[in-house]
């Protein structure tokens, strides 16, 4: 399943068992995602994942 970096905007696969609160990382600019699950479109919902500072 194809998703879109929110951080630098390149396409990426995922793979298809992901489930809600997972979390990915970008292969392009290594940013954690949060995979929260599909809209009612199926479109795929990330969020990135705030560093603890």
């Amino acid at each position: 399943m194809k998703v879109t970096c929110l951080e630098c905007q390149n396409e990426f696969d995922i793979e298809k068992g992901i489930g809600t609160g997972d979390t990915i990382e970008c292969p392009f600019c290594g940013i954690e995602l949060e995979y929260k699950g599909k809209d009612k479109s199926g479109k795929v919902k990330l969020e990135i994942i705030e560093e603890e500072k």
